[in-house]
């Protein structure tokens, strides 16, 4: 698995929609949210997530997300939920401004504690919340079993 070459994904970000996983973390009835350091909601609590690799499911990528920004191991045993879908369309991207789309396939997981957490570069906080984002509440659609 990998990503696409950093100048030809420049392009494409720019003329296709982006598949993208979010991964809402639950503790004791909290969210675990970490605030951005890269656009798009540079500076904005957020969950934990970003793009899906070539050949790799979408749960695989939500637990490689978990370990990336997080260093958080989930075994293949671990059972993460799928909630919704999350769509959204930024004028601005890591990349610097233009249109961007990402297209996001929502996970639920709890967690009893979050011991070890540690932080990757494009975060710089993290908090329990009572609430989600509102902007990932008004654009994802719940899936129901």
């Amino acid at each position: 698995m990998s990503f696409i070459e950093e100048s030809l994904y420049k392009d494409i970000i720019r003329s296709i929609p982006i598949l993208c996983v979010d991964v809402i973390i639950k503790i004791d009835e909290k969210f675990l949210l970490l605030k951005r350091t890269q656009q798009p909601l540079k500076g904005e609590w957020w969950v934990p997530g970003g793009r899906v690799k070539l050949s790799e499911t979408l749960e695989d990528a939500a637990k490689r997300k978990l370990k990336e920004e997080l260093s958080v191991s989930l075994d293949e045993y671990s059972k993460i939920n799928l909630v919704g879908i999350y769509e959204d369309f930024f004028d601005n991207s890591s990349y610097g401004k233009h249109s961007y789309h990402t297209v996001s396939h929502v996970y639920e997981i709890a967690l009893e504690n979050i011991e070890g957490l540690v932080l990757d570069k494009t975060h710089n906080n993290w908090a329990l919340k009572n609430e989600l984002p509102t902007r990932l509440l008004d654009n994802m659609r719940k899936i129901y079993a």
